[in-house]
């Protein structure tokens, strides 16, 4: 059987809000699971707190001289075309 399914304005308009809904909550979840993704962890003492920050200075450091050895490297390639 070839049954079509008539298409009224209200229809459309009870369907557009079912996937607005969808999204809504489909974005909650994705920015939730990011929080739990990319936050930093709870220390329960003082020793694992400061070793947490003790880490991401090294790291912010590693980060920078990282960046300066690139930046130098680019630079190197520059000058050198100038002689």
């Amino acid at each position: 059987m070839n049954t079509k399914e008539i298409y009224t304005i209200e229809l459309i308009s009870q369907k557009k809000e079912e996937k607005r809904a969808e999204i809504q909550a489909s974005q909650k979840r994705m920015q939730h699971i990011s929080q739990e993704l990319f936050s930093p962890t709870r220390s329960d003492n003082k020793i694992d707190s400061m070793m947490q920050h003790i880490n991401m200075g090294i790291a912010a450091y590693d980060g920078i001289m990282t960046g300066i050895k690139v930046l130098r490297r680019v630079q190197s390639f520059f000058s050198q075309k100038r002689k």
